[in-house]
C-alpha cells in the first residue's frame, strides 16, 4: 500500500488520539505533507483538536522575514498547546529551528469591558512589551491611540482591535477590519500577547548588543544596517538571522511541546542530512558580507546530530494496514464512485463519504443523488448510505475499521486542480491613499503650481482652524482652507520634461495659462459631444433575460461576489437593457473578477437571441478563455468556440460558417477575427479583455464592422488615452478595488541583479513547493539563462515558453507547468496576458527598466493568486538608469498593494502625459496646468456646452461661524488620515452619505468632540445652501448674514421675501440682496446654526 495515494496516516493517528486522549506532536518530511495531514485529520477529530504548525517560508540566512500569516499561526498555537489534549502536526525542517523561551509566547494579560484600567496604563503595557505605535493599525503588534480610543493588533488575533474608554473603564471591545478601519462586531473581552517577535526591552537590547559584538568583534557595527536598525527597535527584513542573540537561552521544538508524544511514520532521518547540507550552503553563499555578518549554522539553528538523536526518540506510529483499502486513483473518480456503491450494497461498508471544494460539482452530485443523499455540515455528523459535504481536498481511504469509504472529487486526475476555496481571512490592504503627500507638486486652480507642505493649524484672534499649506515661488505660502481643498489636485511633475517652475502669488502667469487652457478643453469638448452624438444615434439591440434563468447561471457561481462585482454588474445589465450603444470598461487587478462578470454579459446576450464575440491579445489567453467559459457554461447549452493562429484551416472554415449560420453562440479569438469573413450582423455583445494591449487603429477597426454593438472593455491597467476618455465622461466606467478574502499584496523588490540573488529567490519558492516565473523578453538569452541556472540548480525542472514556439510545445509546456511538473518557468511577456497559476508565486522580471509601468503591473498580477505570500522581483543591471526609467520603477514599487491598477493607470497617465484624447499621439499636451485640472475644465465645458441657457445650479457656499471647526490631531493624529476625512466631508452631496462619514469617524475616533460636531454640522449646512442657492454664510456674535446667487430661483426668492414680511424682527434683507439675522443668545455659535438650518429648511 503506497502511503502517499490514501490518508492512512490520519486514520491512524485519530484512532490513537482518541483512544489515549494525550497531546500528540507529529513529525512529517515536508511541509506540504504536513498540511495535508492536518486537513485529513479534520475527517476524524474537531478543528479544535488539530492544529498545523507551519514552515517559515524564508531560506536559512535569508533577506526576508517570515509572512505575518505564518507568524500569527505559530503565536496562536503557542498559547494554545498546552490548554486542552490536541494533536500539532509540523515537519522536520521546523525541529532545527532556535525559538524564544516559551514564556516569551504566552499571553500576558485579559481584558473585559467594564474593567477598571486608564487608557494610559494600557498604553504602557504596550509600549513595555514592543508593540509598534503608528497611526494607523493595519500590521501585527501595532497599536494606535486618539481621544478615548486605542486600536491593537496582538499577533494571536486575525482581526485587529478597538477599545473605547468611559474616564477609567473599558466601556467597549470590538475587532474591525484593517483596511476599512470599520467595526466587524462587538466582544467581550481580549488577550495580550508581546508585541514583538523580538525582545526590544533594554535587557533584550543589551543581550543583543553584547552577544553581537562577542561573535564579531572584527565586524564594524556601524556599517552594519541591520544591527543598527534592531538596536533602535525596527523591526527589520531578516532579523531572524540575529534571533538567538535577544535571549540567554533559546529552546527546541521539543522544549516547546515537552508535555507531547512526538510521533512520526516516514523515515525522516535522510531528509535531515539533505536540509542541514543546505543550511551549510546557505551559510557559505551568503557569508560573504562584512556588513551583514552571520552566525554560524551551529550558533543560528540546531545541528543535524542533536536533531537525530530527538527523531531517534520519537515513537513510530503504528498503522494497520488490514484494516484499511487503497482506492485506485488511476480509474477517475466516476469510476471508483460505482464501485463504493457496490461495496455498499454488499454491506461491506456502512457509509460513503463524497466530498467538494467546488458549489457546482456540490450541486450536481446532488442532483445525481437526490433521493438517498445525506447533506452533512461536519464529518461528525457521517450516516449510513451517501454522505455529501463541502470540504477541503484529502486523499481518499477506504476505512474498514469504521466501515466508511472516503472520495474526494477534486483529487482525482479528470479534475482541475486550480479551484482553491480557503475561507480563510487574510490581511489585505487596498490602496485608499490620497492623491498627494507631503513634498508633492499640487495645482491650485486659482494660483498655479506649487509644493504642498502639509496640515497646519493656524489660530487667529482665539479660533483656531486647520489649512493645507502650499508653498510658491519666492518662499510665498498660501494656506487653503479646508473647504476648499477640492481646489487643490496633484501635478505630476515629468523628469523628461524641463524642470518645473512654482508660480508666484503676486504674478498674472497663471492666469493666462489657465485661459489658454480653458479655451483649448472647450474646444475639446465639442469635439467630444460630435463622437457622443453619434454614438447615440446608434441603436443597439436591448439585451434581457428571464430572470429565473438568469439567477441558475448566477447559482453555479463557486464564489461570493465583491459588494464591486455587483455593482458593476448592476450597472452592465441596465446598459444591456438600454437601446443606447454600451460603451463601458470595467476595470480590476488580475484575479479581481472581471471574466465573471464578462461572462454574466454574455448569458444575457445570448439568452436575449444574440451573439458574442470576445476577444483576446493573445492565443495563450484565448485558449484560457476558452476552457474557462465551456465550464461556465456546460450546464446550460450555449455554444463556445474559439479561433487562433494555431486553428487548422479547415476547423477555422467550420467555425466561421458556423457562427455566421447562428450555431455558435460565443465565439474567442484575436483580433484577426476581423480578417475573417465573419457576418456580425446578429452579434449583440462584444467583450475586448486586456484592453490596453490593443492599439487605437484595432480596436477601430472592431467598431467599424459592427457600430451599434454593445461593448465591454476589461483592464487592469487601462491605457492614458482610455483613461482619458473616462475622465471626460465618453465612456462609463467600473472599477473593481477590493481583492478576494484569500489574497495578500505582492512584496516587491527593485535590486540590481545578481545570480545569488536569483538563485535565492528560487529556492525560497521551491523550498514551500512552489514554483517560478523568470521573464527575459530577449529570447535569443533564454537558452543561456536555462543553461546557466541549470548549473546553479541542476535538480531543478526548468523549461522555456515564448510565442515563437510551435502551439504543440507551447500547450505541452504550459499544460506541466500548471500541474506543478515544472519548477522554473522561463518565459517572455508571453505570460503576462492571462496566465493562472496559483502555486506560481515568484517572478523575476530581467531587464525590468525595459518595460512600460502598466506592463510590469500586468507581470506581477500573475503571481500572489492564492492564500500564499507573492514575492516579485524587478532586476536591473545597473543602479544608474535613465530618469523615466527610475520613475517607472519607483513607482511600482511603490504601488504594491492589491487593487493598485487603477492608480498604476492614473500614475502613468502623469508619466506619459495625457495625449490627444481623439488621436493616437500619447505625448501630453497639458503639462502646463496639469490633467486633473485639465480634465476638471473639460468636464465644465462638455457642460456648458449642453447647457447653454441654465440659469441656476447647485453652488458650493462659503460657510464660517467663527469658531474651531476642524479635526484636531488629538482626535485622529495622522494628518494623511485627516486630510482623505476633509476631502471625503468635502465632496459629499447628499445629507446620508454626509452621516455614514459622522458613523465612520465616531467607529475609529470615539465620541465627537466639539470642533468636529462644529466642522460637520457646518458641511450639513453647506449641503442645504447650495440646493437653495445660497452662496456665503457668515455669521459671528455681532452679525448673521447670508447672500444668494444672483440667479436665485424665483420660486425660492418668494418663500424669502414672504419669511421676511411674516418675521421682519428676525429677517431683514439690505439693498445688495444680503440677508441678516437678528439672532438672540447671538455668542453661541451652534445656536447661531440652528437658526440659520432653520431659515433654510424654510425655504427648501
Amino acid at each position: 500500500m503506497n502511503l502517499k495515494d490514501n490518508h492512512i496516516v490520519a486514520a491512524s493517528l485519530s484512532k490513537k488520539f482518541s483512544t489515549e486522549k494525550k497531546s500528540i506532536c507529529y513529525i512529517t518530511s515536508s511541509n506540504a505533507e504536513a498540511k495535508l495531514l492536518s486537513e485529513e485529520l479534520l475527517l476524524y477529530l474537531n478543528k479544535k483538536q488539530v492544529n498545523y504548525f507551519p514552515e517559515n517560508e524564508i531560506l536559512a540566512y535569508d533577506h526576508f522575514s517570515s509572512p505575518e500569516a505564518i507568524i500569527k499561526s505559530r503565536f496562536k498555537i503557542l498559547n494554545d498547546s498546552n490548554q486542552s489534549p490536541n494533536i500539532v502536526i509540523t515537519s522536520s525542517k521546523n525541529l532545527f529551528e532556535r525559538y524564544p523561551p516559551k514564556s516569551f509566547f504566552r499571553s500576558l494579560n485579559a481584558f473585559k469591558v467594564g474593567e477598571v484600567i486608564s487608557l494610559n496604563a494600557i498604553k504602557n503595557i504596550l509600549v513595555e512589551n514592543h508593540f509598534i505605535n503608528t497611526d494607523r493599525v493595519d500590521g501585527i503588534n501595532q497599536f494606535s491611540s486618539r481621544g478615548g480610543l486605542i486600536d491593537i493588533w496582538p499577533s494571536i488575533y486575525s482581526d485587529p482591535i478597538r477599545i473605547e474608554f468611559f474616564d477609567d473603564e473599558i466601556e467597549s471591545i470590538r475587532s474591525f477590519n484593517s483596511n476599512t478601519q470599520l467595526t466587524i462586531k462587538k466582544i467581550n473581552e481580549f488577550n495580550l500577547t508581546t508585541g514583538s517577535h523580538l525582545p526590544f526591552d533594554e535587557m533584550g537590547l543589551k543581550s543583543f548588543r553584547d552577544k553581537w559584538r562577542d561573535f564579531f568583534p572584527n565586524n564594524d557595527e556601524r556599517v552594519c544596517d541591520l544591527f543598527n536598525e534592531l538596536n533602535n527597535k525596527q523591526l527589520s527584513e531578516g532579523y531572524e538571522i540575529y534571533l538567538p542573540l535577544f535571549f540567554d537561552s533559546t529552546i527546541s521544538l521539543f522544549d516547546i511541546f515537552k508535555d507531547f508524544k512526538f510521533l512520526t511514520y516516514e523515515n525522516i532521518a535522510s531528509g535531515l542530512v539533505d536540509i542541514w547540507k543546505e543550511v551549510n550552503k546557505r551559510y557559505s553563499d551568503e557569508n560573504i558580507d562584512a556588513t551583514r555578518p552571520l552566525l554560524s549554522p551551529e550558533n543560528l539553528f540546531f545541528n543535524k546530530d542533536l536533531v537525530s538523536q530527538y527523531v531517534d526518540g520519537c515513537e513510530i506510529l503504528n498503522v494497520d494496514i488490514s484494516q484499511h483499502e487503497d482506492i485506485n486513483k488511476e480509474i477517475g473518480f466516476k469510476e471508483n464512485l460505482v464501485l463504493a456503491e457496490n461495496a455498499l450494497a454488499n454491506k461491506t461498508i456502512d457509509s460513503i463519504v463524497i466530498s467538494t471544494m467546488i458549489p457546482s460539482e456540490y450541486e450536481i452530485l446532488k442532483k445525481t443523488y437526490l433521493s438517498d443523499l445525506n447533506e452533512i455540515n461536519t464529518f461528525e455528523d457521517i450516516k449510513n448510505g451517501i454522505n455529501l459535504i463541502s470540504s477541503n481536498i484529502y486523499r481518499p481511504l477506504k476505512n474498514l475499521d469504521i466501515k466508511t469509504l472516503f472520495l474526494h472529487r477534486e483529487y482525482f486526475l479528470d479534475t482541475p486542480s486550480s479551484n482553491n476555496l480557503e475561507t480563510q481571512v487574510s490581511v489585505i490592504k487596498v490602496n485608499t491613499e490620497i492623491n498627494f503627500t507631503s513634498n508633492d507638486y499640487v495645482i491650485h486652480e486659482n494660483y498655479g503650481l506649487g509644493v504642498y507642505l502639509g496640515l497646519e493649524v493656524v489660530d487667529t484672534k482665539g479660533i483656531s482652524n486647520e489649512y493645507l499649506k502650499i508653498k510658491y515661488a519666492n518662499e510665498e505660502n498660501l494656506y487653503v482652507p479646508l473647504a476648499k481643498t477640492f481646489l487643490v489636485s496633484k501635478y505630476h511633475k515629468n523628469s523628461e520634461k524641463v524642470d518645473s517652475v512654482l508660480d508666484s502669488l503676486s504674478s498674472t502667469k497663471w492666469t493666462q495659462k489657465k485661459q489658454r487652457a480653458e479655451k483649448r478643453a472647450y474646444d475639446h469638448a465639442a469635439e467630444i459631444l460630435d463622437i457622443e452624438s453619434r454614438r447615440l444615434s446608434s441603436s443597439a439591440p436591448v439585451l434581457k433575460v428571464e430572470q429565473s434563468t438568469y439567477d441558475d447561471f448566477v447559482n453555479e457561481f463557486p464564489y461570493k461576489e465583491t459588494n464591486d462585482q455587483l455593482v458593476a454588474i448592476k450597472a452592465i445589465e441596465k446598459d444591456l437593457a438600454l437601446i443606447k450603444p454600451m460603451n463601458r470598461l470595467l476595470c480590476g487587478d488580475v484575479g479581481f473578477g472581471k471574466t465573471e462578470i464578462a461572462m454574466r454579459a454574455a448569458f444575457v446576450a445570448v439568452n436575449a437571441g444574440k451573439q458574442v464575440v470576445l476577444l483576446a491579445p493573445s492565443t495563450v489567453l484565448v485558449s484560457q478563455h476558452y476552457q474557462s467559459f465551456v465550464d461556465r457554461f456546460k450546464n446550460f447549452g450555449i455554444i463556445v468556440k474559439s479561433l487562433n493562429r494555431h486553428s487548422g484551416v479547415s476547423e477555422k472554415k467550420q467555425y466561421i460558417e458556423d457562427f455566421n449560420n447562428k450555431k455558435i453562440d460565443i465565439l474567442i479569438g484575436t483580433h484577426a477575427l476581423f480578417n475573417q469573413s465573419i457576418d456580425f450582423n446578429n452579434l449583440g455583445l462584444l467583450v475586448v479583455d486586456e484592453e490596453h494591449r490593443f492599439g487605437t487603429k484595432q480596436k477601430d477597426i472592431i467598431k467599424s464592422k459592427k457600430p451599434d454593438v454593445h461593448v465591454l472593455y476589461l483592464s487592469a491597467t487601462p491605457i492614458p488615452r482610455t483613461m482619458n476618455f473616462i475622465f471626460a465622461g465618453l465612456k462609463d466606467f467600473s472599477f473593481l478595488h477590493t481583492p478576494p478574502t484569500n489574497r495578500l499584496s505582492i512584496k516587491s523588490f527593485l535590486k540590481v541583479q545578481t545570480d545569488n540573488l536569483i538563485t535565492e529567490a528560487i529556492n525560497r519558492e521551491i523550498s514551500r513547493n512552489g514554483q517560478c516565473f523568470i521573464i527575459q523578453n530577449d529570447i535569443k538569452k533564454l537558452s543561456i539563462l536555462k543553461e546557466s541556472l541549470l548549473r546553479i540548480l541542476p535538480n531543478l525542472q526548468i523549461e522555456i515558453a515564448h510565442g515563437q514556439l510551435n502551439k504543440a510545445d507551447i500547450t505541452n509546456t504550459m499544460n506541466r507547468f500548471q500541474l506543478g511538473q515544472i519548477d522554473v518557468l522561463l518565459c517572455t511577456t508571453i505570460v503576462e496576458m492571462g496566465l493562472d497559476i496559483p502555486n506560481a508565486n515568484t517572478m523575476i522580471i530581467l531587464d525590468s527598466y525595459n518595460f512600460g509601468l502598466a506592463q510590469l503591473h500586468q507581470l506581477r498580477g500573475r503571481v500572489g493568486r492564492s492564500s500564499k505570500q507573492g514575492y516579485c522581483y524587478f532586476l536591473i543591471p545597473t543602479p544608474d538608469l535613465p530618469k523615466s526609467a527610475r520613475e517607472r520603477l519607483d513607482s511600482i514599487i511603490r504601488l504594491s498593494d492589491l487593487g493598485s491598477g487603477f492608480f498604476i493607470a492614473q500614475e502613468d497617465l502623469e508619466l506619459r502625459g495625457g495625449g490627444e484624447i481623439l488621436g493616437e499621439k500619447q505625448s501630453g499636451h497639458v503639462d502646463a496646468i496639469g490633467i486633473s485640472l485639465y480634465l476638471s475644465m473639460l468636464k465644465d465645458s462638455i457642460q456648458d456646452i449642453k447647457n447653454p441657457t441654465k440659469e441656476y445650479k447647485s453652488v458650493n457656499a462659503e460657510i464660517n461661524f467663527f469658531d474651531d471647526a476642524f479635526i484636531p490631531d488629538i482626535y485622529l493624529p495622522s494628518p494623511t488620515e485627516r486630510l482623505k476625512f476633509y476631502r471625503r466631508i468635502n465632496e459629499v452631496k447628499t445629507i446620508a452619505k454626509l452621516h455614514e462619514i459622522k458613523l465612520e469617524l465616531i467607529d475609529r475616533c470615539g465620541k465627537y468632540i466639539d470642533e468636529v460636531e462644529a466642522l460637520f454640522s457646518n458641511s450639513e449646512l453647506l449641503i442645504l445652501s447650495g440646493a437653495v442657492g445660497i452662496i456665503k454664510i457668515s455669521s459671528h456674535k455681532d452679525k448673521t448674514s447670508i447672500q444668494f446667487d444672483a440667479k436665485l430661483a424665483d420660486d425660492i426668492l418668494i418663500k424669502v421675501l414672504d419669511l421676511i414680511r411674516s418675521n421682519p424682527a428676525l429677517y431683514k434683507m439690505d439693498p445688495s440682496g444680503k440677508l441678516s439675522m437678528n439672532i438672540e443668545d447671538s455668542k453661541n455659535s451652534n445656536q447661531r446654526r440652528i437658526y440659520v438650518r432653520n431659515f433654510i429648511n424654510e425655504i427648501s
